[in-house]
C-alpha cells in the first residue's frame, strides 16, 4: 500500500501540511466530486479544488462526473477496463467532501470502490477530505451524525484501507462521549480529525503506519480509551 492522505475537512490552508505531501507539481490528478450533487454544486467543487491545486504549481486535472448525471454515467465509466485505463493515467485521486452517503452510493453503483482499491494496490495515491476520508475507512455509518442518507445506502462499508479503523472529520471536543461510545460498542478504532489536521497512512497489510502531519492533534478513540496524537506522531494502526 502506498500513500493515503486523510484530511480533516478544513480548507486547503487548514490542511496545508497534508496538501504539501499529497500533491506535487507536475502530477496528474483525478478529481472525484461525487459527494456533491450533479450540476453546479459538483462543478463548483471541482473548480475550487483545481484552483487550490494550481496555487501550488502546474497539475494535469481530470475531473470525473461533470458531463453526465449519475443516472446516465455508464458511458463515462464504460466498464472495468475504461475506469482502470483512466486511473492508470493518474498519479493521485482526490476525493473532496460533501455528503458521505451520496459519495458511497456513486462509488458502489459504478464499481469505483474496487477500482480505487486496485489503483492503490498498483502504487497510486489517494487524498480524501471529509467525506472522501470517511469512505477510505472500514464503515461510513459513522457519518450518520452529520450527513443525511438520502441516497438510501444500505451497505455502508467503505474501502477499509485503514486497518479496520473509521474516520470522523470535522472533530470537535464536544464529540468525545459519542465517539468513545462508538468505539466501545462497535469494538472499532475511530480516527477523529480536526479541520486543521491530516494523516498520512502507508505501509503493508501487517503494519499500517499513520502519521499526523498537523498542525492540530488527532484523537484516536479505541474500545478501551482515548489517545492524543500530536503533530509529528507516528503509530501502527493495528496496535491502536
Amino acid at each position: 500500500m502506498t500513500g493515503i492522505h486523510l484530511g480533516g475537512g478544513g480548507s486547503e490552508h487548514d490542511e496545508a501540511a497534508l496538501w504539501e505531501e499529497a500533491f506535487t507539481p507536475g502530477q496528474r490528478v483525478s478529481i472525484w466530486p461525487f459527494a456533491m450533487p450533479p450540476g453546479p454544486a459538483r462543478t463548483s467543487s471541482v473548480q475550487w479544488f483545481a484552483g487550490a491545486l494550481r496555487t501550488r504549481g502546474e497539475f494535469t486535472i481530470d475531473a470525473w462526473g461533470l458531463q453526465v448525471d449519475d443516472d446516465h454515467a455508464g458511458d463515462e465509466y464504460a466498464g472495468d477496463h475504461h475506469s482502470a485505463e483512466r486511473l492508470h493515467r493518474s498519479d493521485v485521486v482526490a476525493i473532496p467532501g460533501g455528503n458521505t452517503f451520496a459519495l458511497l452510493h456513486h462509488l458502489q453503483r459504478h464499481d469505483l470502490l474496487r477500482a480505487l482499491g486496485a489503483f492503490l494496490d498498483g502504487g497510486g495515491r489517494v487524498y480524501g477530505g471529509s467525506a472522501g476520508a470517511i469512505v477510505l475507512g472500514a464503515d461510513t455509518a459513522i457519518a450518520r451524525a452529520e450527513d443525511r442518507n438520502d441516497a438510501g445506502v444500505i451497505d455502508t462499508r467503505g474501502l477499509d484501507r485503514l486497518a479496520g479503523a473509521v474516520v470522523r472529520p470535522h472533530y470537535r471536543p464536544g464529540q468525545q462521549a459519542e465517539l468513545r461510545q462508538w468505539a466501545k460498542e462497535r469494538q472499532q478504532v475511530v480516527l477523529a480529525l480536526p479541520e486543521r489536521s491530516g494523516l498520512v497512512v502507508s505501509g503493508t497489510t501487517e503494519h499500517v503506519t499513520a502519521r499526523n502531519v498537523g498542525p492540530a492533534s488527532v484523537q484516536v478513540f479505541t474500545p478501551t480509551g482515548q489517545q492524543d496524537r500530536a503533530a509529528g506522531a507516528s503509530w501502527n494502526l493495528r496496535e491502536s
